[in-house]
């Protein structure tokens, strides 16, 4: 990870999904709790005391209110650096990962959508409010250039379809880690790992390499890093 940072001052960036074997990451309700088993979680866990910085979309704030803290079972974890991309940083002020008890500096990446008062609302819980120089939504690329310069070497993102979408086609995303569980769930409408329109040809497919699998009670971890030298996912 820390050869990227060294090399383009630009962080490491794993994606992180986790889905039933039919790729959903939730049920048409848009209940998701709990699809993969708590030997995973214990593992994401792990995952985010390496890391600098977990991000999320504002999505999965308004919709699961996590903490993203580290909770390891029978030892300490870190706490990461907790990052949200909220375009027009519509945040509420009792989201957990402004209110919840933690060193780690909380940043909520907006744009100039975002009100004056509405900043200084949340700047005052105690999170730091980064405006991204984009026209509509937060630009991936150039928050990672940010981050690289605050010295921000590793990021994981732990959203849902649409931050993974946004991850993807803006060609951030170095590794990924796809947890599936053995359930199928189905539905049309069931969010997946990955929305957006796609690609239309499969020969354009983003491809990984150096693969490994892993066990984690009945759930499979599928692990690999994306080659660079295929087209963005559309």
């Amino acid at each position: 990870m820390f050869i990227k940072y060294i090399t383009t001052k630009r962080p490491f960036v794993i994606l992180k999904a986790a889905a039933s074997l039919d790729g959903r990451v939730a049920a048409e309700s848009g209940d998701s709790q709990w699809i993969t088993n708590e030997k995973s979680r214990e593992y994401v866990h792990q995952l985010r005391s390496a890391v600098d910085a977990v991000l999320v979309g504002i999505g999965t704030v308004k919709k699961d209110d996590p903490q993203l803290t580290c909770r390891l079972k029978n030892r300490k974890g870190k706490d990461p650096i907790r990052i949200v991309v909220d375009s027009t940083l519509s945040i509420s002020p009792k989201a957990k990962v402004l209110n919840r008890n933690s060193q780690a500096l909380t940043i909520i990446a907006t744009t100039s959508k975002a009100s004056l008062k509405k900043r200084a609302l949340i700047e005052k819980k105690g999170a730091r409010v980064l405006v991204i120089p984009s026209k509509d939504r937060v630009d991936l690329r150039l928050l990672m250039e940010i981050l690289g310069k605050e010295e921000i070497t590793s990021v994981l993102i732990e959203g849902g379809s649409a931050i993974n979408t946004s991850a993807l086609q803006s060609g951030i995303v170095d590794k990924v880690l796809f947890f599936y569980a053995p359930k199928i769930i189905g539905g049309k409408q069931a969010p997946l790992m990955v929305g957006g329109k796609g690609i239309a040809r499969v020969k354009d497919a983003l491809v990984l390499h150096n693969i490994t699998t892993q066990r984690f009670s009945d759930d499979v971890m599928i692990e690999g890093y994306i080659k660079k030298d295929v087209k963005k996912y559309q």
